[in-house]
């Protein structure tokens, strides 16, 4: 069954939200998926999201600090496992914001341990994202945004309590 949570005319940047059997996922203004929540690996106490495409900042504030903390609430996962490996966004227009906004409210919420994963071979013109998510993993304990795979980052969460 598909239930849209959010239309694009009720959000400030267009986006609109769509829950489905064990995701709820996010569309941009001309229609493509960028964002997705799923709960494959909630057994394991953790919660996974997913970026796709380019993504603005705007549109990151609007699904991190709306629906992604209602997720991870409902979820009563106390982890997290980011997907940024199908992306070609940087955070560093976003960093501040998560720091002092999103995460304090996700750790409110439960939040221990947050794992990132992104593709191994990032071209040149993709530092910016490599500088700002290594900003984001030494300004935020509990962080480590140092994964090239799934597996890897979802072992590391397991060994976490």
């Amino acid at each position: 069954m598909r239930v849209v949570i959010r239309r694009s005319t009720e959000t400030r940047t267009g986006i609109s939200v769509v829950k489905t059997a064990g995701a709820i996922e996010t569309f941009n203004v001309l229609g493509n998926r960028i964002h997705m929540i799923d709960s494959v690996h909630c057994k394991h106490d953790v919660l996974t999201h997913r970026w796709f495409g380019e993504v603005f900042d705007e549109e990151i504030k609007e699904v991190l600090g709306g629906h992604f903390v209602d997720a991870f609430i409902e979820s009563k996962c106390t982890k997290i496992l980011a997907d940024l490996s199908q992306w070609s966004t940087s955070w560093d227009g976003v960093n501040d914001f998560l720091r002092d906004d999103v995460m304090p409210r996700l750790a409110a919420a439960g939040m221990r341990h947050l794992a990132v994963f992104v593709k191994r071979d990032m071209p040149p013109e993709d530092d910016a994202n490599r500088f700002a998510l290594e900003r984001f993993e030494n300004a935020i304990e509990n962080v480590n945004a140092s994964f090239f795979s799934e597996h890897e980052a979802l072992e590391w969460l397991k060994t976490r309590s």
